[in-house]
């Protein structure tokens, strides 16, 4: 089993990880939640690079066979659906039996059976009342990995643990994860390895303390650069980052569609039913 170190070299070599000098007019990355930031991970890119995959997958089956509990292992569209697999395979070879597997869509499927759920059905490997393990890539604001859950205690499953190669271990995401009672299993948390990159001075020092400062307060450091913020999908009326800053003291604005595209919202974002909220100055 890798220890964490070494789990941070492979991801950083493998050329994983970027960081943009967005103080410097370098534009913030998007991610799924809707919130911008310095830094991003491709660790789902490794599937082009599979003995770095199978390495950290390996690593991973260790740990959640020894901390996770499930009776199948599901991956996430798209990125946690090929580690995922992986895992299973890892998971089957260690414990000397086949593990099943399924995979969470990104949106039910238009014709056939309609599914979101993919490789339960008619399964009877698969039955109501199992406990499902949640694999994703990396786990940022962990949104995707606590709806995924959702999904399947909807349909009579069990959820207990997710479980990712790396963890950006923010607070909004440990306070969901608590919030829907569910644990994480992760190989390597992304302060771990920025300490480890700034140590071999594999990052430049400067882009690796921006993307600290962003860490200690991801709101903070969006409303402080002017960006406006998520807080919601659609009919939700204030939650996530923006409900962050509410509780923080910052007087927050719901934004139409209009004028968050106006004041620079993710066109995409936008179109998903992202409600943006700007701060009140």
């Amino acid at each position: 089993m890798m220890s964490p170190d070494e789990v941070a070299s492979a991801i950083i070599n493998a050329g994983a990880i970027s960081i943009r000098d967005v103080d410097s007019g370098e534009l913030p990355f998007v991610y799924s939640t809707g919130n911008r930031g310095p830094g991003y991970l491709m660790i789902k890119g490794l599937v082009g690079q599979p003995a770095v995959l199978k390495k950290l997958t390996k690593s991973l089956a260790y740990k959640v066979i020894q901390e996770a509990e499930f009776d199948f292992i599901e991956g996430n569209a798209t990125g946690g659906m090929i580690p995922g697999w992986q895992l299973r395979n890892d998971v089957s070879g260690m414990l000397g039996k086949e593990i099943p597997y399924c995979y969470l869509r990104g949106s039910r499927k238009e014709g056939g059976h309609g599914e979101l759920i993919t490789g339960n059905q008619n399964n009877p490997s698969i039955k109501n009342g199992m406990k499902v393990l949640i694999v994703e890539e990396l786990v940022n604001y962990a949104k995707t990995t606590t709806n995924a859950a959702e999904e399947f205690r909807a349909v009579g499953y069990l959820v207990s643990h997710g479980a990712c190669i790396l963890s950006y271990d923010l607070q909004e995401a440990n306070e969901r994860l608590k919030e829907r009672e569910m644990s994480l299993v992760s190989l390597v948390k992304l302060p771990d390895l920025l300490n480890v990159a700034e140590t071999n001075n594999q990052i430049p020092r400067e882009a690796i303390n921006s993307y600290r400062n962003f860490l200690k307060n991801t709101v903070e450091w969006q409303l402080s650069r002017g960006l406006i913020i998520p807080g919601g999908i659609k009919s939700q009326e204030l939650e996530g980052s923006a409900k962050k800053a509410v509780e923080m003291g910052h007087k927050m604005r719901k934004l139409s569609g209009e004028e968050a595209l106006k004041m620079g919202a993710p066109e995409g974002k936008i179109k998903e039913g992202i409600v943006y909220w700007a701060k009140i100055t």
